[in-house]
């Protein structure tokens, strides 16, 4: 991975973080939280919010920086897959957490920086994501920006 991917991916994500947490309102929202992993060792989620009211909910968000549009076809859901591992695995120890009384309910989701040009590409992105039930967001659609 080059230098330039590695830090414009780290741009990303807290340009993100930052537009996220900023007048975020009946929710408390932590960027880079450490988090427990049910397989044991530790991760770091890039952003958890915790919604306050009735029913208290938890929402996972993992940001990526990735430019489908770069990526080959080829490589598109192993890449896709890579990332839902990531995410059920923060998930897992939100679901025991959830199942202990902890919360009424969590949500999962994938962030990237735009939805890629091809078609056949974007519908497989959102089709596998959401048949595990993950939310996939483009921020370029979103209308909290900084």
């Amino acid at each position: 991975m080059g230098v330039e991917r590695l830090t414009a991916g780290q741009a990303f994500h807290r340009t993100v973080q930052s537009a996220f947490l900023t007048g975020l309102a009946g929710a408390s929202g932590f960027r880079e939280r450490q988090w427990r992993l049910i397989r044991g060792g530790r991760g770091r989620v890039d952003l958890a919010v915790e919604v306050d009211g009735d029913e208290r909910m938890l929402v996972i968000i993992e940001i990526k920086g990735t430019d489908w549009d770069t990526i080959p076809a080829d490589r598109v859901m192993r890449n896709l897959r890579r990332h839902l591992r990531q995410l059920q695995a923060y998930l897992d120890t939100a679901i025991e957490d959830m199942e202990a009384g902890r919360w009424e309910g969590i949500v999962g989701a994938l962030l990237y920086p735009g939805r890629p040009a091809n078609a056949e590409t974007l519908a497989v992105i959102e089709t596998v994501a959401g048949e595990q039930a993950v939310q996939v967001t483009w921020y370029d659609d979103v209308d909290w920006h900084l």
